[in-house]
């Protein structure tokens, strides 16, 4: 009898500690949930996970917070803090928009579509004013490749939040794959309008700008891109393929000399960077990087060894009336270790959020290059894009609102005939007509 009046009294005693956890988020971790949901709808991903670590430090095992950082973190390249976040965020029994949302973008970083889509379709039901529900909706039809379905999700998205760069920034990635290159360049001016410093817009921009030929404003983009990443080896590729059209041979040459720095069996650099040094005058050069090209790309033999044979026989196709750049190195910087993190830093972007980056590019997950140089590992979110979704209960305001002429035929004369012209140089634009998927200059 007295043993179990002592179990009772300190049962009594422990109990009012037990029975003081709170039930569900207090104040200031909603505070700095809806913080960290405006951050990612910024495109401020970093700033984002600090937040959400705030608000899950002043609530531990709060499910639809966890939902929402795992995407967040697949965001920034942390795939294994992701996939934990996420196995938290699959236990929720939503109850509302917010944390139908929470559990779907737990489904996506599961890349368990079908999941995702039931869920932010039991959000917009909830809520037909949940921008988070539509704009989680267009990032899974867009990865299981429902294009159009995903722009008219992304749409309503941007309607109900006209500053949510996120979905800008996804929107602009889906447009991209349905070849929309000049809807897709106004998607990322109006993400670099709303978070200037998200260079990763430039980058998505400057091969929109590639796609419709206007390599002077795919130049400064790239320009711009690699001055904060140097070792993103896509730019630096791509910027010496517009170098290139813009009769740049030199620049060209030296953005291939990095990539192969970067990656020593790129083939198709071998085979650019050839051309280049063709048009520069140096054959030795360009006959040793051509033959290298055939050792990594025995697929198109065939055709670098055309090249090889007009260089034998002192022909050289000019490809760009542009006149030549001066000659100019990019920022180029110690090279990272493959496969290893940064350092976190305020300027760290991801390359990409749920949504493939264009209809012929490889599936990758978000990357992220720093000043430091250093990446981390790519698997599509597109590589496809993933971004900003929202959970927990509103705030009475919304979280968001916004924001040659011809020339004519000379006079026959009695003087001497001139020596028939050489054939003409075709334009940059016809040149880019030899530019194909792999980024090829000119071994297709």
């Amino acid at each position: 009898m007295r043993r179990a009046l002592s179990a009772a009294l300190v049962f009594g005693a422990l109990a009012p500690a037990w029975a003081q956890a709170p039930a569900k988020p207090g104040r200031d971790a909603q505070r700095a949930f809806d913080a960290a949901v405006l951050a990612y709808q910024k495109a401020d991903f970093e700033g984002a996970l600090n937040k959400f670590n705030k608000a899950m430090a002043l609530f531990p095992g709060w499910k639809t917070a966890s939902g929402f950082r795992a995407m967040c973190r697949w965001t920034i390249g942390d795939k294994a803090g992701a996939e934990e976040d996420a196995e938290l965020g699959l236990k929720l029994k939503p109850n509302s928009a917010d944390s139908f949302v929470a559990r779907g973008k737990s489904s996506l970083v599961k890349k368990d579509y079908d999941a995702a889509i039931a869920d932010f379709d039991e959000a917009v039901h909830a809520d037909a004013e949940s921008a988070e529900g539509h704009f989680g909706m267009g990032s899974a039809l867009s990865s299981k490749g429902d294009l159009r379905g995903a722009v008219r999700s992304l749409d309503k998205a941007v309607r109900l939040e006209p500053a949510f760069a996120a979905a800008l920034l996804v929107r602009g990635s889906v447009k991209d794959r349905l070849k929309d290159f000049g809807g897709a360049i106004n998607d990322y001016n109006q993400v670099l309008d709303i978070n200037p410093k998200f260079l990763w817009a430039k980058y998505y921009r400057g091969k929109g700008y590639r796609e419709i030929k206007d390599y002077r404003k795919a130049l400064k983009d790239f320009d711009e891109f690699i001055e904060d990443n140097p070792s993103f080896i896509e730019a630096v590729y791509l910027r010496s393929n517009v170098r290139f059209l813009l009769g740049d041979y030199r620049g060209a040459e030296v953005d291939l000399s990095r990539v192969l720095e970067l990656d020593p069996k790129r083939g198709l650099a071998y085979s650019n960077r050839g051309q280049a040094r063709a048009q520069l005058g140096d054959k030795e050069g360009a006959m040793s990087d051509l033959k290298k090209a055939i050792e990594l790309e025995p697929a198109k033999k065939d055709k670098i060894q055309a090249a090889i044979d007009a260089l034998q026989d002192n022909v050289l196709p000019s490809y760009s009336a542009a006149p030549s750049l001066p000659a100019r190195a990019p920022a180029v910087e110690e090279e990272a270790p493959a496969a290893r993190a940064p350092e976190r830093e305020d300027n760290r972007l991801p390359a990409r959020v749920f949504v493939e980056e264009s209809s012929n590019a490889p599936e990758r997950a978000v990357t992220i290059e720093t000043k430091k140089g250093g990446s981390r590992p790519e698997v599509k979110p597109s590589h496809d894009l993933d971004l900003p979704d929202n959970a927990a209960p509103r705030d009475p305001g919304r979280r968001q609102r916004s924001r040659a002429a011809e020339s004519a035929e000379a006079p026959v004369s009695d003087a001497p005939q001139r020596e028939e012209p050489r054939p003409r140089r075709p334009s940059a634009e016809e040149a880019g007509e030899r530019v194909n998927g792999d980024n090829a200059i000119l071994i297709e």
